[in-house]
């Protein structure tokens, strides 16, 4: 290949770093999971814990509240969703949601 070709591949191998793994290893936040009990206005929500790496958290009533991404791509969270979020550890009682996927019952 071509000078130009090369240094554009080389450009390309560069961008291409995962910047998820900085994110999860933050010690400033601690990722969740649960399940959305209640809606409210102003896209908040009541959300109830079932796992956390703090035993304090499980079974807690959290104040969540749709991320940037989330917001905008309109993405709907309805009661009885299972999400993922993070909370700060400065604030225990609040959440981002980050991911929903929807509870499918057993058939």
């Amino acid at each position: 290949m071509g000078k130009v070709q090369d240094h554009k591949q080389a450009v390309k191998a560069r961008r291409q770093v995962d910047e998820t793994t900085p994110r999860a290893i933050d010690p400033d936040r601690m990722e969740i999971e649960g399940v959305v009990e209640q809606c409210l206005p102003n896209t908040m929500f009541k959300i109830k814990v079932t796992q956390a790496p703090a035993v304090s958290l499980k079974d807690k009533i959290l104040l969540g509240t749709l991320a940037g991404k989330m917001r905008l791509y309109r993405i709907r969270v309805m009661p009885g969703d299972e999400i993922k979020g993070y909370v700060s550890k400065y604030d225990l009682g609040k959440c981002k949601i980050t991911y929903r996927s929807i509870k499918r019952p057993s058939q």
